[in-house]
């Protein structure tokens, strides 16, 4: 078992349920941020990930990225805390000053700050389509002209499971029960077209059987082809 899996289950025999599987908390964090590399991550980018839960994605990040490198939204402030005393020590978080802010909307403005990448990992199975349209506001306004966003989703089958909803569905600061939603992928794709953004799938499992999506502006090309050129 790994450092980071054992940290995990520590945190969750704790701490009860965290809101992530506990029996792939090191594989799915890792999962995340091998992701982002993928997409260019480097040290000197500016991250900001929107549900950083436990931080076991914000592990991986906080570590590789140049200090103030990393902001995060949780509204569950909860696991932030247990996230930070688990898998930080306070020198390191001194040395990388992560920032956090716990509003509810998912509001990016708040850190005043233009990213480099978002980062939604297994938020828009729970969150309602107002949450995700303020998300993709908030990318247009607080990125950076060659941004990306990753956001991890489980697709619509059809308009019956087309999640309709305007409250948030799993566990939260708010609820204890579990639950997850599905999207469909036109209607995502009209929303990005409404902002002038584009949204491809991209191919492969992301990480506990969800699948990514990578949004941009309209003409900017993924990260492999801007190389390529």
């Amino acid at each position: 078992m790994s450092k980071v899996q054992s940290l995990g289950e520590a945190m969750a025999e704790a701490h009860g349920f965290l809101g992530v599987p506990t029996g792939t908390f090191d594989e799915g964090g890792r999962r995340q941020f091998i992701a982002l590399l993928r997409e260019g991550l480097a040290p000197e980018t500016k991250v900001c990930e929107i549900g950083s839960g436990c931080l076991r994605t914000a592990y991986w990040l906080v570590r590789f990225l140049d200090a103030d490198g990393y902001c995060g939204i949780e509204p569950f402030r909860s696991r932030v805390e247990w996230g930070l005393e688990t898998l930080f020590s306070k020198e390191l978080l001194a040395e990388k000053a992560p920032r956090f802010d716990f509003n509810e909307d998912f509001d990016t403005s708040v850190f005043q700050a233009t990213f480099d990448m978002f980062l939604a990992g297994s938020i828009w199975t729970h969150c309602s389509k107002a949450h995700i349209e303020t998300m993709l506001d908030g990318f247009v306004d607080n990125a950076s002209p060659n941004a990306t966003f990753l956001a991890s989703y489980l697709a619509a089958t059809g308009p019956e499971d087309d999640y309709q909803g305007d409250t948030w569905v799993g566990t939260s600061h708010r609820s204890s029960e579990a639950g997850v939603i599905r999207h469909s992928l036109d209607w995502i794709s009209q929303q990005c077209e409404r902002r002038a953004l584009s949204v491809t799938f991209v191919p492969g499992a992301a990480f506990d059987g969800q699948n990514w999506l990578r949004v941009r502006r309209a003409g900017v090309p993924p990260h492999g082809d801007m190389i390529r050129d």
